[in-house]
C-alpha cells in the first residue's frame, strides 16, 4: 500500500504541474532524465542490482563507483544536456535542476537497496511515500515542478541515509570506505547485469528521446506527462516484485529460510498491474485532457497504448527479478534484451514519421509479446511437469520404470 501511495502521488505531482501548464518543466525533467540515465548505465552497468544482490566486497565497489565516477560524469553530461536543448526551446534552470534530481535519487537508490536486503519494506516504502508528498506540496505551494522535484529528492536521500545507519545493521555512511580501486572492480563484477541495465534503460527512454528528436516541447512534455505515470504505476508492481527477489537473494547468499519462495506477491503484482491497466484505459481520456488538462485530445490514445502493456511489463520483470535473485543472470539478460530490440524495431522503422502513438505502440507491442511467449513457456513446462508426474506415477504402481516415464524425466 506505501508504495501503491507512492505511485498515486508521482502522478499527483505530474497532474498537478500539467494543470498547471508547466509542460516546459515536464519536457525538460522528461529529456533529461531519459539522457542521464543512459550516462549512468554505461558507467554503473548492472551496479542497481548488484548492489541489492551482491556479497559485501561487491556492495562496496558499487558504492565507490557510484559517488566516485558516476556522479560526477552526470554532473558533467548535465552541463552538457543543457546547452545543447536550451536552443530547442527548453529552460535551461529546469534542464540543471532536473539533472539534480536525477542524481539525488540516484544515490538515494543504494540506501533504498539496502533498506530491501534488509527486507525493511515498508520503511522504505514510507520514506519514498513521505517524500513524495514533501514534493507536491512544495509544488502546490507554487513552486516550479523540477525545484520541487529536486527538494523531494535531497529529502528522500537524507530519509534513506539516516533510516540504514541508525538501523539495526548500524551501516557506515554512505560516502566512507570508498576507493578508486574497488570503484574499477566494479565494471568487472557488474557486467554480468550491463545488459540487463542497458536493454531496461532503452526500453524505458528510448521512445522519449527520439521523440524530443523530432517533436516540438509541447508535445514531448504532453508524452512525458503521460509516460511518466506509466513508469510510475511500474514502479508500483516492481516494488511488489522486490520481496520475491530479495528472498531469492538472502536464500542464496544464506541469509534467511532456504525453503521454496511464496508466489503470492508475484500474483498480486500481475493482478494489480491488470486492474489499473483496465482503470486506465477505461478513464484514459479523462486523465488526459480532464485530471492533467493536456492541450491535445489525442493523448487520450497514447495512454491507454501505455497501460495496455502494464501487465504484460509486470510478468516480464516478475520472471527477470527472478533470475536475478536465483543469480541466473543470462535469463534476466535475454529477457530484458528481447524486449529492447523490439522496441528499437518498432521506432527505427518509424523513423523521421515517429509520433507519440508510434512511441508508445513500440513498447507496448515490446511488452505484450515478450510477456505472452513467458506465459506460453511457462504453461508448456507446468504441463511437461505434469506429464512426467503422471508418467512416474504409473510407473510406481506398475512396478517398472515405463519408457513413458523415462522419456519425460529426460
Amino acid at each position: 500500500m506505501s508504495s501503491l501511495v507512492s505511485g498515486l502521488l508521482n502522478a499527483g505531482i505530474l497532474a498537478y504541474g500539467a494543470r498547471q501548464g508547466q509542460t516546459g518543466e515536464i519536457a525538460a525533467y522528461s529529456v533529461t532524465t531519459a539522457a542521464l540515465t543512459w550516462v549512468a548505465i554505461l558507467i554503473m552497468g548492472g551496479s542497481s542490482l548488484l548492489y541489492v544482490s551482491g556479497t559485501d566486497e561487491e556492495r562496496l565497489a558499487v558504492r565507490s563507483q557510484r559517488l566516485l565516477l558516476a556522479v560526477p560524469a552526470m554532473a558533467v553530461a548535465t552541463v552538457l544536456l543543457a546547452g545543447l536543448y536550451a536552443g530547442r526551446g527548453y529552460g535551461t534552470a529546469a534542464l540543471i535542476t532536473a539533472g539534480g534530481v536525477m542524481i539525488l535519487n540516484s544515490l538515494a537508490e543504494l540506501r533504498f537497496s539496502d533498506l530491501v536486503r534488509e527486507m525493511r519494506f515498508i520503511a522504505a516504502s514510507a520514506a519514498l511515500a513521505a517524500t513524495r508528498l514533501f514534493a507536491l506540496v512544495l509544488l502546490i505551494a507554487g513552486a516550479p515542478l523540477t525545484t520541487a522535484l529536486a527538494a523531494g529528492a535531497g529529502a528522500y536521500l537524507l530519509a534513506t541515509e539516516v533510516l540504514v545507519c541508525r538501523g539495526p545493521s548500524r551501516a557506515r555512511p554512505m560516502w566512507t570506505g570508498l576507493s578508486l580501486g574497488s570503484a574499477r572492480r566494479a565494471f568487472r563484477l557488474n557486467r554480468q547485469l550491463f545488459t540487463f541495465s542497458i536493454a531496461e534503460a532503452f526500453t524505458g527512454r528510448a521512445g522519449t528521446i527520439a521523440l524530443s528528436l523530432v517533436a516540438s516541447p509541447l508535445v514531448v512534455g504532453c508524452y512525458g506527462a503521460l509516460i511518466s505515470i506509466y513508469q510510475a504505476l511500474v514502479a508500483v508492481v516492481f516494488s511488489g516484485l522486490r520481496v520475491p527477489m530479495a528472498v531469492r537473494t538472502r536464500r542464496r547468499h544464506n541469509l534467511g529460510p532456504t525453503g521454496a519462495v511464496s508466489r503470492e506477491a508475484e500474483v498480486i503484482s500481475v493482478t494489480t498491474a491488470a486492474v489499473i491497466a483496465a482503470g486506465v484505459v477505461a478513464c484514459a481520456p479523462w486523465i488526459a485532457t480532464g485530471l492533467l488538462g493536456l492541450p491535445i485530445p489525442e493523448s487520450a490514445v497514447w495512454l491507454q497504448l501505455l497501460a495496455l502493456a502494464l501487465p504484460f511489463a509486470t510478468v516480464n520483470r516478475a520472471f527477470a527479478l527472478n533470475r536475478i535473485g536465483d543469480g541466473a543472470y543470462p535469463a534476466a539478460n535475454r529477457v530484458a534484451l528481447s524486449i529492447a530490440l523490439l522496441v528499437g524495431a518498432g521506432l527505427l522503422v518509424q523513423a523521421v514519421t515517429l509520433d507519440p502513438v508510434g512511441a508508445a505502440a513500440a513498447t507496448s507491442i515490446a511488452e505484450s509479446l515478450i510477456g505472452v511467449a513467458l506465459v506460453a513457456l511457462a504453461a508448456s513446462r507446468w504441463y511437461r511437469g505434469r506429464i512426467a508426474r503422471e508418467a512416474q506415477t504409473r510407473a510406481g504402481e506398475s512396478g517398472t520404470p515405463s519408457t513413458t516415464a523415462q522419456v519425460a524425466r529426460r
